[in-house]
């Protein structure tokens, strides 16, 4: 599909969509707003259908099976985890076929609005609605990762669109999802599992390829790679990154003391402890190894192991409602 096709895309109105809910979203109380968005969509006349998730991988399989059958946007309705599996399957839709219809849309339903916050998409279902059927739509850059799986020693590929995180990531994002958001709220429960995670970690040597040029990181807390400047739950980097731009980060939280990263939290969640652990613009990350800390976390949830390879691919995902 060539420039003047894509832009066509996005000027047309969206005439059938089909939504990939999950009711597991903010504890179940995400199913809270599903009423008035079937109100806004059978008012609106627009042609629509559902499906709701049960388990992991639903949401990829149901996104890559409706962009198949040519609906003009797959709409995720949930949170963090939802979004990454149904950009995983309208995307990996798009590789196979790029003439294929389907834009990719958010009707936020979850704890955390890490994406929705980067691209200013609209929290309110009124609003987000409206837009989403305008069809206005930015074609924004995703990352592309491969890794060992979880379970086996079968390699698996998937994308996502905010952080990637190796060292201390796998371990927040499962203290937090074990209770703790749900307890005390997520700014709280985060917080709560990022101390327990710091107390019980030992940092260590990592070994990357960082568009071809090797490196090593010693006493590594955590390497964050991405495309949204959000990491979760209020953490954030403080650097120049557009949804476009042709480029993701990397940032290497290394050679510290314990102490010294405790020292470092408040900056954490305002970002500018990127002054002193200076990112790095690239296309192509290899992570070969990170001793003990060999698990990968990325959208929110720990997702498999080491070796991992991350690789941009720019403006693949039509986005509505920016």
């Amino acid at each position: 599909m060539d420039v003047l096709d894509r832009q066509k895309q996005a000027d047309r109105p969206v005439e059938s969509l089909f939504l990939v809910l999950n009711p597991s979203s903010r504890s179940f109380s995400g199913q809270k707003k599903w009423p008035r968005i079937f109100e806004l969509l059978e008012r609106s006349g627009v042609r629509y259908e559902q499906a709701l998730t049960s388990q992991s991988g639903d949401g990829t399989r149901l996104a890559f099976e409706a962009a198949k059958r040519g609906f003009d946007a797959i709409i995720a309705v949930g949170g963090d985890g939802t979004i990454n599996e149904v950009i995983s399957g309208t995307a990996a839709a798009l590789m196979q076929n790029p003439a294929l219809p389907c834009r990719f849309g958010i009707i936020y339903t979850g704890t955390s609005p890490d994406f929705c916050a980067f691209h200013s998409l609209s929290l309110d279902p009124d609003v987000i609605v409206g837009r989403i059927l305008e069809g206005r739509t930015r074609h924004i850059d995703l990352c592309r990762i491969s890794h060992q799986a979880a379970d086996s020693e079968c390699e698996v590929t998937r994308y996502f669109s905010c952080s990637a995180n190796f060292g201390l990531g796998a371990a927040i994002a499962r203290g937090s999802n074990s209770g703790l958001r749900k307890r005390f709220g997520d700014f709280i429960g985060t917080l709560l599992s990022m101390l327990d995670a710091i107390r019980n970690y030992s940092p260590p040597q990592f070994r990357l390829r960082i568009d071809g040029c090797e490196h090593r990181f010693n006493q590594v807390h955590n390497i964050f790679v991405g495309k949204n400047p959000f990491v979760a739950s209020g953490i954030r980097l403080k650097l120049d990154i557009a949804a476009d731009d042709g480029k993701m980060y990397l940032v290497a939280l290394h050679g510290i003391s314990r102490f010294r990263l405790l020292s470092l939290l408040p900056r954490v969640y305002t970002g500018s402890f990127c002054h002193e652990f200076k990112p790095i613009f690239c296309n192509r990350v290899e992570i070969a190894e990170g001793g003990t800390a060999n698990e990968v976390e990325y959208d929110g949830d720990p997702q498999g192991r080491l070796p991992a390879r991350i690789e941009l691919v720019p403006r693949l995902l039509p986005l509505l409602g920016s």
